[in-house]
């Protein structure tokens, strides 16, 4: 009887060691295994850029016990996302952690779509992060946590201005050109006809490119409380038509010249001497052998400074998620050194958030840029300041671009331009503030 108990027995201790075995290999994968939360994180990024967000998540993963992440890309543009995200949360399954471009943050926030991270973000040490990067919004409330701070620079080819004669710009923003400084210098840059014509400088008329302009003359395209246009005044209109004024004199290509080469690819050419853009053009226009380029403040009216606006994307919980804590955990490991690291490591991210890696890693960033240089990049940011983005940015973003547009082309004048679009934004904000 003993002998077929034990048998009995060892017979029951192996199925259940086999179903141990069985349970603990169907639970590993996707969910990490167990009974970890399982959150969902879903972002719009380039396949190149995957190997950095995998990383930060693994990382968080890998830390983890009881929270396991699972990645998902969302192919396309930011209003393929938005388009997705959207029906998503229509349709009551939302991912919980997302990573949403600024622009589209008050979108999202004004219909009730995010969590309020207010109380988790108050709890982290704002001494070790840079300034202005916790925006909290007209309820007071703030609805994401920042990822990076990309800001915009001036990026000119050094080979033409060696070639005409030009010194470089000041790699100080207290010492940025003047308009008129930087106009002259396009001027003596642009040369030719047709298809291969030198460009003196580009002017985009986008308004989140255009609008360093506008603020260094005290103007703007609304003002900073969203409540009314300010393109129409004297400032705004003055430093529209300084822009108009390169297409006008042939030393900035017009939107329409550059629908057959874009327009990063003109400079990379050689045959463009200045561009403002972003943080992001930096690992492109390191692939450049065929010339030397460098980096400088954006010209300044003399009536102001020198300013760049910045654009700092988040991370986010969306509303619905049950697990809003978790969530905010790995949102908090995202932020920290480790992870921060990995982006840097990538090549991701605009300049860390962190002081400490921002520091750190100086050396290691937006190579092959010369240490003045990339003191520029890092100095922007006590330069930047915020872009009003309205809860419907994008109408408002479309209604300028109708007009802007036609300045651009030089089929209409800047002042008339301002003049005719300022109802148009006023109704807009109106619409907005409802």
């Amino acid at each position: 009887m003993k002998r077929i108990t034990f048998l009995n027995m060892l017979i029951v201790s192996i199925v259940l060691l086999i179903a141990g075995c069985s349970n603990d290999a169907n639970s590993e994968g996707d969910n990490g295994g167990g009974d970890k939360v399982e959150l969902r994180m879903s972002i719009v990024a380039g396949t190149e850029e995957m190997p950095g967000w995998q990383g930060i998540v693994d990382a968080f993963n890998e830390s983890q016990s009881d929270i396991h992440v699972k990645l998902e890309r969302l192919p396309g543009s930011w209003d393929e996302y938005n388009q997705k995200m959207t029906a998503q949360i229509a349709a009551g399954d939302p991912p919980d952690i997302g990573r949403i471009g600024v622009a589209y943050m008050p979108m999202y926030s004004s219909k009730g779509q995010l969590e309020d991270l207010s109380p988790f973000v108050e709890s982290l040490n704002k001494d070790d992060y840079f300034d202005s990067i916790f925006t909290k919004y007209t309820d007071g409330n703030i609805y994401g946590a920042p990822i990076g701070i990309y800001t915009l620079a001036m990026y000119y080819n050094k080979t033409l201005f060696d070639e005409a004669g030009i010194d470089y710009p000041p790699a100080n923003w207290e010492e940025a050109w003047t308009w008129e400084e930087f106009r002259e210098a396009a001027e003596q840059m642009t040369e030719g006809s047709g298809g291969n014509k030198q460009y003196g400088a580009y002017v985009d008329f986008f308004p989140e490119r255009s609008i360093p302009y506008l603020w260094s003359n005290n103007g703007g395209l609304i003002n900073e409380d969203m409540t009314d246009p300010i393109v129409d005044s004297n400032e705004s209109k003055e430093a529209l038509t300084f822009l108009q004024s390169f297409i006008q004199s042939g030393i900035s290509p017009t939107p329409a010249e550059t629908e057959t080469m874009p327009i990063d690819q003109l400079f990379k050419t050689g045959r463009l001497g200045m561009i403002v853009d972003g943080q992001w053009t930096v690992p492109s226009f390191a692939e450049i052998d065929s010339f030397e380029w460098g980096v400088a403040p954006i010209p300044r009216s003399t009536n102001g400074e020198a300013v760049t606006p910045n654009f700092i994307d988040k991370y986010v919980v969306y509303k619905g998620s049950d697990h809003v804590e978790e969530a905010w955990q790995a949102i908090e490991f995202f932020m920290s050194e480790e992870a921060e690291n990995i982006l840097v490591d990538h090549g991701l991210g605009g300049i860390p958030i962190l002081k400490s890696v921002a520091e750190e890693r100086e050396s290691d960033m937006f190579n092959p840029l010369n240490a003045e240089e990339k003191e520029v990049l890092y100095q922007s940011v006590e330069y930047s300041r915020e872009v009003p983005f309205t809860n419907n940015w994008q109408e408002v973003m479309n209604e300028s671009m109708k007009k802007f547009d036609l300045v651009g082309l030089d089929e209409l004048e800047a002042d008339k331009a301002a003049d005719e679009l300022s109802p148009i934004l006023e109704e807009l904000l109106q619409e907005a503030n409802q």
